[in-house]
């Protein structure tokens, strides 16, 4: 489901807890997951003196990035060169080179750099320091004030299986699912379970209330899963109140390589 609206973070001064960052010079170690608001975006980010470069998506989180380093987090631009081709290397060169880039940066490949762009950042976010690990979702809108908003992503807080709806309306909003009904106060959010099998489709139907009235605002067959988690943005919707806009992220589990098998030789062989 694609939504061509623009995604408006009124969000989330609660996100954080109000705790400030008030020594940026004292390192901070964050687990975060990145989506982006708009369009998905190329991104870099020092860490260690290395440039770490990768995409942020706008239909789903990243997997995890481990950041250590100034309560200054800063996302930077980034392009890709092509590497000059020397047409008197052989393939085993090339592999060597390839190697030894992959070894030196995750930014590099084997046919392009990846540089940082002169000028000011893409964005930024002061985090708190002092408070120990820190679990975060930061959504990133580049231009819209200092292009990142926080999520606390507390381990536990929001489970696979579970929804989590953002209510960025001046209204209230009623969610009803298989496992219930629960009103989402206007700049607020929940965590909600559907109550729904996994791998099968649920019923979500969401309702604005406007005073004492309640319209229809969204409806919708949903298929459940999990072992993922889902992120509902909704924002006011164009024309008359208590019409809704939804963005979708999902939060897919981090890939993981089958085991391997060991071939078993048949008995008779000889």
């Amino acid at each position: 489901m694609k939504f061509k609206s623009p995604f408006v973070l009124l969000l989330l001064v609660w996100a954080l807890g109000g705790i400030a960052a008030d020594d940026k010079s004292r390192p901070v170690e964050a687990r975060i997951k990145f989506v982006a608001a708009g369009q998905a975006i190329s991104v870099g980010i020092m860490q260690d003196k290395r440039l770490e470069s990768f995409l942020i998506p706008s239909d789903m989180l990243t997997q995890e990035f481990v950041y250590r380093g100034p309560a200054r987090l800063t996302l930077l631009k980034v392009k890709a060169t092509a590497k000059p081709v020397d047409s008197k290397a052989t393939p085993e060169e090339d592999e060597r080179i390839e190697k030894r880039s992959a070894d030196d940066s995750k930014s590099a490949s084997k046919t392009h750099d990846i540089g940082v762009v002169d000028g000011p950042p893409l964005a930024w976010i002061d985090l708190p320091n002092g408070v120990g690990p820190l679990y975060l979702i930061l959504v990133v809108n580049p231009g819209k004030d200092n292009g990142i908003t926080a999520i606390a992503d507390t381990p536990g807080s929001f489970p696979p299986g579970s929804n989590r709806y953002f209510n960025l309306c001046p209204f209230p909003l009623k969610v009803k699912l298989p496992s219930g009904e629960q009103y989402v106060a206007g700049k607020d959010a929940k965590v909600m379970r559907p109550g729904a099998l996994h791998a099968n489709y649920y019923d979500l139907v969401i309702s604005s209330k406007i005073g004492e009235q309640e319209l229809l605002a969204f409806s919708g067959r949903i298929f459940h899963m999990e072992s993922l988690r889902k992120l509902y943005f909704i924002t006011p919707g164009q024309g008359e109140l208590g019409r809704v806009r939804l963005k979708v992220v999902e939060d897919r589990p981090a890939y993981g390589k089958p085991p391997i098998t060991p071939t078993v030789a048949p008995k008779n062989l000889k």
